[in-house]
């Protein structure tokens, strides 16, 4: 179910392949030999956000080429680059899970939050999925009900695609847990209403 599920988020999330003259660099010169150079192209585009640098970047720390080798820091750029769509991510994050400690992921899982924090004021509604994967895959124990929190929001910002996601994690909950799901998606659609940079129209429906 949750390989089933990501693959769907990752549908949704993820834009087409687009590599930079500075990606192609990099590309170039860890093909010729020069992984330290290789890395430091990765470090820069990764750092700037570009998904498959991210991804790169990773396999470079997990491979320990160019950079010392850390499956802490491959982990890291990993699930960044997962919650940008990128699906090779779960496969490196998978082999190096049972290296990372809980502690680890409950630090990651803040910092990415507060990574996604300004996208989610302006009502990006791929940084609320993003937030849902966090809850799920991430957190030491998963926490369905957050995760239908923000699938729910994603959907009430115009992200319609992410219905039949929403309405899968909804099935799998209890009818206890569906009703706080409902009741805290309410609450978080209205706390995100009264402090989004971006205001659209159905904020009126709970703000009046």
């Amino acid at each position: 179910m949750k390989r089933l599920a990501f693959g769907l988020l990752a549908s949704i999330l993820c834009a087409a392949p687009v590599f930079s003259a500075s990606l192609q660099d990099a590309m170039e010169r860890y093909s010729s030999g020069d992984a330290a150079t290789a890395a430091s192209i990765y470090g820069d585009l990764a750092a700037a956000g570009d998904p498959h640098a991210q991804f790169n970047m990773a396999l470079m720390f997990y491979a320990g080429e160019g950079v010392p080798q850390s499956y802490s820091d491959a982990f890291t750029w990993a699930w960044r680059a997962k919650l940008q769509g990128i699906v090779q991510a779960e496969v490196l994050i998978g082999r190096v899970s049972d290296a990372i400690s809980n502690d680890t992921r409950t630090a990651l899982a803040q910092t990415l939050s507060d990574e996604l924090s300004e996208r989610i004021k302006s009502g990006d509604g791929r940084a609320m999925l993003a937030m849902s994967l966090i809850q799920t895959d991430l957190l030491p124990r998963p926490n369905a009900v957050q995760s239908y929190v923000w699938q729910s929001m994603a959907v009430a910002v115009g992200m319609t695609n992410a219905a039949g996601l929403r309405d899968a994690t909804f099935a799998g909950l209890s009818n206890r847990d569906k009703t706080l799901a409902q009741s805290e998606a309410r609450t978080a659609f209205a706390d995100w209403c009264a402090s989004a940079t971006k205001i659209i129209p159905s904020c009126t429906v709970l703000l009046n």
